[in-house]
């Protein structure tokens, strides 16, 4: 008998890695809460068909309904052995059918003939047809008394919503990799099997999630290796996955080393590691160095514990902004890959361009970082607590009363800073954002919007035509209200077409706009280090970057 059916758990205690389900369905048996349909979803090989078959002993043992069914008595042995007339496992894989329903449904009527209830376990639910599932729809919705329907899916979102809410739904996770590394040592020792952590390891990864995926691949290798089983007997056995190839090419990208990496590709493309699997997987390693920067407890999951806490050593020794562009860059070669027919092509581009540029050179990038250099470098006047000045008054007579001091007037608040032409630009993606969170349909109005100059307190956007220009007046109170949430300062918004027409004043439907039409023409330049770069300056851009970053120029 196969290792997952010898090893079957045969109470709740033994179903590992669902803990909040063998909670909640201990507590309602213990409280004799029986529903009359339960919903158990969730990945293969994490427990739900041997959930289903342990809450039916638990129902008709005959010490229950108990969550401890003795798996002794009569009842429970008639179920362990598939002889039990009154708990019926239907595969709606094969059984889907209107015909099978309704004799399903006939049998549903008849009480039970030993015990206490009478268990309908369907397997495979959302197999059903459209016509299968309205026939079972109104049985599930008014079953007689002595019936329990238990419902397995690895597809709930396939069964109509008139069942699904009919039922108490369960969520079964994929099981954790720690969780599946001490059951298969604990089960591996009392078979005698000989087998190191390692290949543990590799054999759980390839499970993903799935205990009785493990089981079955720890008796296949069992089976062909003859002592000793490691992970390259794993290996071996089952063929490269490219996870190992995964970890090292990470490494070596991060290290900067182009040719290392690219010979790690060749090796892994000679050793018959599928290419596109080798990009999700570093992928996978990216997304494990993000997780680990920000809650490395969220990577017990999915690593075993020597892996986290490698994973955690690497990502404090890289930046968070080198993990997102190797995520970017490798989640677009995974894309490119599927459409071009050469994912070793698409995967080698991705890596020389993270090996070899540290940075990202997206102009992008190059103007978040001049904006940031900008405000952490300048100055702020500290405030100052000098009292002002007595100012003199004349002489009294004498024996006249001294004149009574007044209070000083309260210096005027200091204003915010005016942002940089440069700054609006690299905080005009926050800009669309917050406007498009506030109405939906901005995003289309932006899409084609510049930000062309800043005269003064006046932003002057660019549009296409007088039709986006309409569409986007209408809703101006909303662009000016995320420009002053972002910069913090708030500016009058102008609309300027792409044929070079001035800008048009707004109607004064906003109270942060001026009606002075000559305030609108003046032009007040922002004292600031960035404000000789031109609107379309891009050569401007990395001139001055290059001075704020302390570079020179190549030659």
């Amino acid at each position: 008998m196969s290792l997952y059916r010898t090893w079957r758990p045969l109470t709740f205690t033994g179903l590992v890695g669902q803990d909040a389900v063998v909670r909640t369905l201990r507590s309602a048996l213990a409280g004799g809460k029986l529903a009359h349909a339960y919903l158990f979803s969730g990945p293969r090989g994490s427990g739900k068909t041997s959930a289903a078959k342990i809450l039916a002993r638990c129902i008709d043992c005959v010490l229950g309904p108990t969550p401890d069914p003795d798996n002794t008595c009569e009842n429970c042995r008639a179920i362990l052995t598939g002889t039990a007339l009154d708990v019926v496992e239907v595969d709606a894989a094969s059984n889907r059918g209107i015909e099978e329903i309704r004799a399903l449904r006939e049998s549903v009527k008849f009480a039970p003939a030993s015990m206490r209830m009478k268990v309908f376990i369907i397997d495979e639910a959302h197999m059903l047809t459209r016509e299968g599932a309205n026939a079972f729809l109104k049985t599930l919705e008014e079953p007689p008394p002595h019936a329990v329907f238990i419902l397995a899916t690895t597809a709930p979102e396939a069964l109509p919503p008139t069942i699904l809410s009919r039922c108490q739904r369960y969520a079964f996770r994929r099981i954790p990799i720690a969780v599946m590394i001490a059951r298969m040592r604990e089960i591996a020792a009392a078979e005698g099997i000989p087998i190191g952590d390692d290949a543990l390891a590799a054999i759980a990864y390839r499970a993903d999630g799935g205990l009785r995926d493990a089981l079955t691949m720890l008796e296949q290798v069992a089976a062909y290796a003859q002592g000793s089983i490691d992970a390259t007997t794993v290996e071996a056995a089952f063929g490269a996955t490219g996870r190992q190839y995964a970890r090292t090419l990470v490494e070596a990208v991060l290290r900067g080393d182009a040719a290392a990496a690219l010979g790690i590709v060749d090796e892994a493309s000679d050793a018959g590691a599928d290419m596109t699997g080798l990009i999700r997987s570093a992928v996978a390693e990216y997304r494990n160095l993000l997780v680990a920067r920000i809650d490395a407890d969220l990577l017990a999951r999915d690593l075993s514990d020597s892996d986290a806490g490698a994973v955690v050593a690497l990502a404090g020794s890289v930046a968070q902004p080198k993990v997102v562009r190797g995520l970017r860059l490798l989640s677009d070669a995974l894309a490119a890959g599927r459409g071009s027919g050469n994912p070793r092509l698409e995967l080698e581009t991705a890596v020389l361009r993270l090996a070899v540029q540290s940075e990202d050179p997206s102009l992008e990038a190059l103007a978040t970082r001049v904006a940031l250099l900008e405000a952490g470098g300048r100055p702020t006047a500290p405030p100052s607590n000098t009292a002002p000045p007595q100012v003199p008054t004349a002489s009294a007579a004498p024996g006249a009363a001294a004149p009574t001091q007044q209070n000083p007037p309260a210096p005027p608040s200091a204003s915010p800073p005016p942002p940089s032409l440069q700054q609006v630009r690299s905080l005009w993606e926050q800009i669309r954002l917050r406007a498009e969170e506030r109405y939906k349909p901005m995003r289309g109005m932006l899409a084609q919007a510049t930000v062309d100059s800043l005269e003064g307190k006046a932003l002057v956007i660019g549009v296409v035509d007088a039709l986006q220009e309409s569409l986007m007046r209408e809703r101006l109170p909303i662009l000016e209200r995320a420009v002053g949430d972002v910069l913090g300062v708030p500016l009058r918004i102008v609309f300027r077409t792409r044929g070079g027409a001035a800008p048009r004043p707004p109607r004064a439907a906003s109270t942060e706009r001026t009606p002075n039409a000559a305030r609108t023409a003046t032009v007040e330049r922002t004292p600031s280090d960035a404000s000789e770069i031109t609107s379309n300056g891009e050569a401007d851009l990395l001139a001055y970057a290059r001075q704020k970053l302390g570079g020179t120029e190549r030659r």
